[in-house]
């Protein structure tokens, strides 16, 4: 199917046995890989997931249809994973702010959204349930000071790092981690939470 097919086949309710049916086999076919992944590569720590929820507005389909058609089939592969000792973080791209407690209640670890979501508030409102991939504020590297750099690194972690709240920097972060606030970030986080 393409896209729009499928999108529809979600509210159709003739179609849901289907889709379930379709669901609980991937999904078993997904736990098959994970046990292959780990058996080759068992230092692995986790696995990433990418599922697609949204657009840059809204998601793709209602709270509704993701807890009866998504939820229950994301947290039997999360419960897998976590059996097998590894941790899940999620990459799923779209405007998915209001689908987080989907997220938390299928078993993932951490989050990393897009950056139309807005990671700040996410953390504050969600951060104790799940890991968020916090966004620093932008700045421009070439023209912002080593100094300055080193600054917005420490309100980086004064703010996103706190114990039983963690943050991480995701791939949306990247831009901000520019030698001086990597190397401000690595020392100030080490003194700070070795002081504790």
């Amino acid at each position: 199917m393409d896209f729009a097919p499928a999108a529809m086949a979600l509210i159709d309710d003739d179609q849901k046995d289907a889709i379930k049916a379709l669901f609980e086999a991937t999904t078993e076919m997904a736990m098959k890989v994970v046990d292959k992944v780990i058996e080759y590569w068992p230092g692995l720590d986790g696995v990433n997931v990418h599922d697609d929820w949204g657009s840059q507005k809204a998601p793709f389909f209602s709270q509704e249809t993701a807890y009866e058609l998504f939820v229950p089939y994301m947290r039997a592969l999360t419960d897998h994973i976590h059996s097998k000792g590894r941790y899940v973080t999620l990459h799923s791209c779209g405007h998915n702010f209001t689908r987080v407690q989907c997220f938390i209640d299928g078993g993932f670890d951490s989050w990393d959204p897009q950056i139309m979501n807005d990671t700040h508030g996410l953390y504050e409102q969600f951060g104790d349930k799940i890991i968020i991939s916090v966004v620093p504020d932008f700045f421009d590297p070439e023209t912002t000071p080593e100094d300055e750099q080193r600054r917005r690194a420490r309100e980086y972690f004064d703010r996103f790092c706190k114990p039983g709240k963690p943050s991480y920097i995701g791939f949306y972060g990247s831009p901000a981690l520019t030698p001086a606030f990597s190397d401000e970030l690595y020392e100030y986080s080490r003194k700070k939470y070795g002081s504790k």
